[in-house]
């Protein structure tokens, strides 16, 4: 255990999985605030703050590294090269065709079969920081050029998570990560059809039936998806039980706002525990966990719908093919970093 300041430092063991040792760093500030992480999937495991009864976990986590890769691999893990799907796997970069893995029915979801989530990273503990490291190939993952990637997880004395992922590659290559983070901020074991949900967006992209976005908008207003006033989740969820999701699995443009704006909020009326998120990017998705089942052992919850939310920050998926949602490109004699920021009060 290392002390610093008012910060302590931990590494451990935490399970073993497919022969190497996977790694818990965790960070505890002067508040009680701990911040916890695996180093297979690069993984958020805990966000534990200090309430009358005790440290209480804000995230979802399992008890043991295989339960990740066989019952919900995203699981509050680092997600890349890219978030979110990509249509029939295909992109074009500068004229050039390429072809990834289809690991959802014809589509690329989150990086294909071997993305940043099925890594064991090389991991490391600096003053205030857990530090990831990998090396992705491209005969790992299948997209084109190799990428050196950096996620960095930062724990302050005010209470915030700062998470930094950079990258550099020696072809021109796509790069679009975020964490899947999630959330339940409710101290026993209940859904997330409680909790408060803002987030500053007026539109949704229109999602093909296989979840590929149309390049068009959808407007939120006057619908159960409209957050941009802090609205009910569990009402929003009840109102949408006649569509095949039975619940919310969406991306929300972001509107314009100031770098100390927050992009998102969930709060929890009941327990008094909020999370603000900021972010530089365009896009957040809102999924609440819609198909999740009994036989998921998540520590201290119980498997079922609605168990928990995510809410990922990153750049729009139609990025891919529309440079208006931001360019989503790293190449090579360039390092790329994007960050999302979270603020929890309890």
């Amino acid at each position: 255990m290392l002390y610093m300041a008012d910060m302590t430092a931990n590494t451990k063991v935490f399970d073993h999985y497919n022969g190497d040792d996977v790694y818990e760093y965790s960070l505890t500030n002067k508040h009680g605030v701990t911040l916890s992480t695996l180093s297979f999937g690069a993984n958020w495991y805990e966000l534990l703050v200090p309430t009358a009864a005790g440290k209480q976990n804000l995230l979802l986590n399992f008890p043991h590294v295989a339960d990740y890769a066989e019952k919900n691999p995203y699981l509050c893990m680092s997600i890349g090269r890219t978030a979110g799907r990509i249509g029939k796997g295909q992109f074009t970069i500068n004229g050039a065709d390429y072809q990834v893995d289809q690991n959802e029915g014809k589509n690329d979801l989150h990086g294909g079969f071997h993305g940043f989530n099925s890594y064991n990273w090389d991991g490391r503990i600096e003053d205030n920081h857990i530090i990831f490291t990998k090396n992705v190939t491209s005969d790992m993952d299948g997209f084109p050029g190799n990428m050196a990637v950096t996620i960095t997880y930062t724990l302050t004395e005010q209470d915030e998570v700062l998470i930094d992922y950079s990258a550099n590659a020696d072809a021109d290559t796509l790069f679009n990560p975020t964490n899947h983070a999630y959330w339940n901020l409710n101290p026993g074991d209940v859904t997330v059809g409680n909790h408060d949900l803002y987030i500053n967006s007026t539109d949704r992209l229109t999602l093909a039936d296989d979840k590929i976005p149309t390049g068009e908008l959808t407007p939120v207003k006057g619908t159960p998806f409209d957050f941009s006033q802090t609205a009910s989740l569990g009402k929003a969820i009840a109102n949408l039980q006649d569509i095949p999701e039975k619940g919310i699995d969406d991306v929300y443009v972001l509107n314009d706002h100031k770098a100390d704006e927050p992009v998102a909020t969930l709060s929890d009326p009941d327990s008094g525990i909020s999370v603000d998120i900021f972010s530089e990017r365009n896009a957040i998705v809102c999924f609440t966990a819609n198909g999740f089942k009994a036989d998921e052992p998540y520590i201290g919850k119980t498997g079922q719908p609605h168990v928990g939310v995510a809410l990922e920050s990153q750049q729009a998926p139609n990025a891919v093919f529309d440079p208006n949602y931001g360019n989503i490109t790293v190449g090579p004699n360039e390092i790329k970093h994007v960050y999302t920021k979270y603020h929890f009060s309890y």
